[in-house]
């Protein structure tokens, strides 16, 4: 592992927080940074580091503290304020105590911080201060896993740090593990030395130093000498992208710093990269060399020399919407998904022995939060048999529940206590031929299971090649799982459920005016949005502050009503990312005028006919199909239009398109009643978007004798209705679980078109 620091960047480091934070904890957050960018040390808030260094308290005294990373933030993107300052000397009595529990070690780590509204110092506070060095740094290294889970880790660690390490045996994080230091680093300080590394079996690594330089470069030292006995006895790790970060962590141009707790992976930046929307998972519809129509999904066996060939895009999106309803069903609420296919992954599903060691457990016990203790192994997926798949994804998901409260209930009466059980379903399915797909309750979760257990998989192998892989018992990972100060990690920068919270949401026609409109309300109201229109520049545009403010929750894609196929792709790559869909709104589409008698109106009515109706036809099919895959009901919503039921002069061509539109809405609400799925429509007029094209706006305005201004608002409530006020109706249709075959009017009151 080659080290990151560069005294340039460590400069601006200081230029940038010193004055205000002070050095120490300006080149802390630098070497954390260089820390938490490399994700084969650390992901998504694992490791902490710390710096003793002195401070002034609320009374003007300068006092002597330790700073350590507050819970729940990430390395990677840490700032100042993510390092609460405590007084030092009660943490170290605090350290040496017999006992504590963990609300005692929380009351006394609070108790102790020069500014009480900060975030809560990590579980390893105490062990951080009790340790003399200036500078803490304590990592999850993949290399130093590998190694250290195996029965004669012991033995291993003399190998690979010489006498220098301290091995710390197993114990529970926290005051316990900080006790258990305090114990066996006396004899050291009693000598009048320290370990040049602490080794903790089954967990992590220590390193510290006078300077953040010192205890950095000591860490990237520590895991390379364990790289480097791996790769001599033939267990070289593979390489491992997921969640690492190829900018370096102070660039020279500097902005806004980048978010608090809840953020995601970093970038490594002082800013993150700047947000675009995602795009699905780039997978060819046949795979390299597979013939057009081809419906087996690919095998890649262990050992073997054929090259990487990923799943068809097609059948990852079917796979996940089964496995989603499934969830659903089994849990009686929405998740989303991320998918993963790697030749790494794939070639370790595709292991003899993958059934043994999938299930043997988390690589270090953090991960147990986010991936449970091991994944579903989801075996003999056959694209070509899609009943087959449901029942199969079933049959798994009960079966790991099962196997879940078995664990459950052993540890529960192992340990004597009593616990409320979590929710007994997978985060992780490691599928062979297709790689992992994570579940969650959002995208980001998803990914962050997906990161993990790729370097956990890593590590198996790894761990496998040099011996045997022997993580934590699962006594002690359900040490963890239920440890409440593991959990509240979880809901640091949580933001309150909204209604649409864990709900998929695929809206046409979204690049500008009401679809536009809708998109931002959804995600609002805490929706995962696929934003499509045909219009890639405007959609582009449009997406991206989306993106900017949304993160993890966009998804962009071209799409044109026009096309089946294009309509189709649209559902299809976003059954791939985000596992499905839940909400549907039928927005695309634009105002057709012209006389029914006269040939040009003749004309103009079959163009409005083909986009105004067989436009929401193709959408509303290929949404109903993916609503019955997933089996778990859906909202179907079209935007009709006030002339379904008055139509204007002249305005044939588009009122008879969008009255058959509303016909469109009421047979599927009788048609996929039974399976749960519901179908309204919002009939809304005058509406201030790009319907109208130049100069039509103001001919229907002059028809009426009104200016533009007028037009808009001539109705009962002699207001303008918004963009914004359709997307109300829309968000309330996709909530109404009770109605269907409904049309609400948005039209500040039109008597004639009242719904009768």
């Amino acid at each position: 592992m080659d080290s990151r620091y560069d005294p340039a960047e460590a400069r601006r480091a200081l230029d940038r927080y010193a004055k205000e934070h002070g050095e120490d904890v300006a080149l802390r957050v630098y070497t954390s940074r260089l820390l938490g960018a490399e994700s084969s040390l650390v992901l998504h808030g694992g490791g902490n580091t710390s710096v003793k260094t002195r401070k002034v308290d609320l009374l003007g005294d300068e006092v002597e503290v330790v700073c350590v990373k507050g819970s729940g933030w990430d390395l990677a993107t840490i700032e100042p304020g993510g390092f609460p300052a405590c007084r030092l000397a009660p943490l170290r009595r605090g350290a040496e105590r017999p006992a504590m529990t963990d609300e005692e070690m929380v009351a006394l780590l609070r108790s102790q911080m020069l500014d009480p509204s900060g975030p809560t110092p990590s579980v390893e506070a105490l062990l951080h201060a009790y340790l003399p060095a200036r500078f803490v740094d304590h990592t999850h290294a993949d290399a130093v896993l590998a190694a250290m889970d195996q029965e004669d880790s012991a033995s291993i660690a003399q190998e690979i740090w010489g006498d220098g390490v301290l091995l710390v045996p197993y114990v529970m994080p926290g005051f316990v593990l900080a006790r258990r230091v305090v114990e066996l680093l006396g004899p050291w300080v009693a000598a009048g030395k320290l370990p040049e590394v602490m080794v903790l079996d089954k967990h992590g690594i220590f390193t510290w130093g006078e300077t953040a330089e010192e205890s950095y470069t000591r860490m990237i030292e520590a895991v390379t000498k364990a790289e480097h006995y791996l790769a001599t006895r033939g267990a070289a790790l593979r390489p491992v992208t997921a969640g690492s970060s190829s900018k370096v962590p102070f660039p020279a141009a500097l902005s806004t710093p980048p978010g608090a707790p809840g953020s995601s992976r970093a970038t490594g930046g002082i800013t993150e990269k700047p947000p675009v929307p995602a795009v699905a998972p780039t997978l060819p519809p046949g795979g390299p060399g597979a013939t057009q129509g081809s419906t087996s999904a690919p095998t890649v066996r262990a050992g073997s020399k054929a090259a990487y060939v990923p799943p068809r895009e097609e059948d990852v999106a079917h796979l996940a919407a089964v496995v989603r309803g499934a969830f659903a069903r089994a849990s009686g609420k929405p998740w989303v998904c991320a998918f993963r296919s790697t030749p790494g992954l794939l070639a370790f599903a595709a292991r003899d022995d993958v059934r043994e060691v999938s299930q043997i457990g988390c690589a270090t016990p953090d991960h147990v939060i986010r991936t449970k203790a091991k994944p579903m192994l989801l075996d003999g997926v056959e694209p070509v048999h899609p009943e087959q798949t449901r029942a199969l994804v079933e049959r798994g998901l009960a079966a790991y529940a099962e196997a879940y409260q078995g664990y459950f209930q052993r540890a529960c009466s192992a340990r004597g206590v009593s616990r409320q059980a979590l929710d007994p379903l997978p985060r992780v399915l490691l599928v062979p031929g297709y790689g992992v797909l994570s579940v969650a309750g959002s995208h980001a979760e998803a990914e962050i299971a997906a990161d993990i257990y790729e370097h956990t998989a890593a590590v198996i192998e790894a761990a496998q090649a040099l011996g045997s892989y022997r993580p934590v018992s699962e006594l002690d990972l359900f040490d963890v799982e239920y440890w409440s100060l593991e959990q509240a990690k979880l809901k640091v920068g949580a933001k309150a459920a909204g209604p649409l919270s864990r709900r998929v949401a695929l809206i046409t026609g979204a690049a500008s005016g009401i679809g536009l409109s809708t998109a931002q309300l959804f995600l609002e109201a805490g929706a995962h949005v696929a934003v499509t229109d045909f219009d890639e520049r405007s959609l582009s545009e449009a997406a991206g502050p989306l993106a900017a403010k949304h993160k993890g929750r966009v998804l962009a894609l071209d799409c044109n009503v026009l096309d089946e196929g294009s309509v189709r792709r649209a559902f299809t790559r976003t059954a791939a990312h985000f596992g499905g869909v839940d909400v549907v709104v039928s927005n695309a589409g634009r105002a057709f005028t012209g006389a029914l008698h006269t040939a040009s109106g003749d004309e103009a009515l079959a163009a409005s006919l083909e986009l105004n109706l067989v436009g929401h036809q193709r959408v509303a099919r290929a949404a109903a199909e993916l609503f019955l895959q997933q089996g778990a009901g859906g909202a179907l919503l079209f935007n009709a239009s006030k002339s379904a039921f008055n139509p204007g002069p002249d305005f044939g061509p588009y009122a008879v398109a969008k009255a058959a539109v509303l016909a469109l809405m009421r047979q599927y609400a009788v048609d996929l009643g039974p399976s749960g799925i519901r179908s309204s429509a919002v009939n809304a007029d005058r509406i201030r978007t790009g319907i109208f094209e130049l100069g039509l706006l103001e001919a229907r305005a002059r028809a009426r004798g009104v200016s533009v201004d007028e037009y808009f608002k001539a109705n009962l409530l002699q207001r303008e209705t918004t963009g914004e006020d359709v997307a109300r109706a829309f968000l309330y249709l996709a909530t109404a679980e009770a109605t269907t075959g409904c049309v609400i009017t948005v039209d500040g009151g039109n008597a004639a078109a009242f719904p009768r």
